[in-house]
């Protein structure tokens, strides 16, 4: 007993290696091309396995995607959790600054990783998923928002400011989705006007939100 229980953990451990192998290799291709681009034997190459063989670790490419964009939205997570709590550490009282760190955080990553915006931008579009990816979408999600609900709670905010954190992340990604592929700008132009912009979002927050804040929450909450 003890040894086909070893054997079936050995087995399952081979299985996560295999399945964490196809998704680095899925995230390196969306990395160079786009989403629509590239196909399911395309991404078994990139990972050294048969085409026939992913689809026992993935039922489809779309699921894949999805898996891969909830693993990178938890190394976000953890990330920025990080720089969160090193801010608290260094900080006394209230910092309404915090939010032009968030923004500028967010910018940067969705500006120097691809795989992140193409993955983000597609779900967005498409608002569909297998029930029980939903789930585990809808928690990742939940504790992202988490913690831009802390940031704003240590920039001065105080009570329910759920609606506000979603207006302030869909702000900036508005701004991203908007100019990321502004014509004829390089990629530092674009990156620098997409951070002027994120500012002045974060400014609007930290010194225009207030006189509207008790009239939101009434109608809202």
């Amino acid at each position: 007993m003890v040894e086909k229980s070893l054997f079936m953990q050995l087995k399952e451990d081979e299985r996560e290696v295999r399945r964490a192998l196809i998704m680095e290799a899925a995230l390196e291709l969306f990395k160079r091309k786009p989403f629509d681009e590239i196909g399911m034997r395309d991404i078994a190459a990139a990972a050294g396995v048969s085409p026939a063989s992913i689809y026992r670790y993935f039922p489809s490419q779309e699921e894949l995607f999805i898996e891969a964009f909830i693993q990178d939205l938890v190394v976000v997570g953890d990330e920025f959790k990080t720089r969160l709590e090193r801010r608290l550490s260094s900080i006394k009282g209230k910092d309404p600054d915090i939010i032009f760190e968030f923004s500028n955080a967010v910018v940067d990553h969705l500006m120097d990783n691809e795989a992140t915006f193409q993955m983000m931008s597609f779900l967005m579009i498409k608002g569909e998923m297998p029930g029980y990816l939903l789930k585990r979408f809808n928690l990742v999600q939940k504790s992202f928002i988490d913690k831009i609900d802390d940031v704003l709670h240590i920039a001065g905010f105080e009570g329910s400011v759920r609606l506000f954190s979603h207006t302030l992340f869909a702000s900036i990604l508005g701004v991203l989705i908007t100019f990321r592929n502004y014509p004829g700008r390089s990629k530092e132009e674009i990156k620098a006007h997409v951070h002027r912009l994120a500012s002045i979002v974060a400014t609007v927050f930290k010194h225009g939100i207030s006189p509207a804040y008790a009239e939101l929450q009434e109608r809202f909450t």
